[in-house]
């Protein structure tokens, strides 16, 4: 298996960031989500520990975008240095002025989550960031198929 290429053997696969700590695969570390013919294996190219799920476990697929709307603080130094450039003295310290005070950002988030029936009967959640934006979609869409999950009330945008 290469770093970043489809696995072998497998139907489709793609690497996402783990959102939590799944097994011994860590957070925020990259994982392959590969679709076999019965099953999905979700491995590490750094810790040799594989997890795998049969289909029939798996109870919905959600793959959509969170918006949060996040608050920074404005650069005062750096409005200063640009006001300054363009026009001076007065320009800087118009800059310094103009950058106090906080603005908004809106920050999107790719999720791609698996709910699941453990082998105890308890209902969990896989959640991960899709980084990459290359086959993120196309995974949870053939997934869902595997898993014989329709798309009917699958919403495209969800507030977590």
């Amino acid at each position: 298996m290469g770093f970043f290429k489809s696995r072998k053997g497998s139907i489709i696969s793609d690497y996402f960031q783990t959102v939590e700590n799944i097994g011994n695969l860590g957070v925020g570390n990259m994982v392959d989500v590969a679709l076999f013919e019965d099953y999905l294996a979700i491995s590490s190219p750094v810790v040799k520990q594989e997890i795998t799920l049969n289909y029939s476990q798996i109870t919905d697929v959600f793959y959509g975008v969170q918006t949060d709307i996040i608050k920074k603080e404005k650069s005062v130094i750096g409005r200063a240095i640009g006001g300054g450039l363009l026009f001076g003295g007065v320009g800087a310290v118009v800059g310094a002025v103009s950058g106090t005070g906080t603005k908004e950002i809106k920050e999107r988030n790719i999720y791609f989550i698996i709910a699941y029936t453990s082998q105890n009967g308890e209902d969990k959640f896989l959640q991960f960031k899709d980084t990459r934006l290359y086959k993120g979609e196309k995974v949870a869409k053939k997934l869902k198929e595997l898993c014989n999950i329709s798309d009917a009330v699958t919403p495209t945008n969800i507030q977590l």
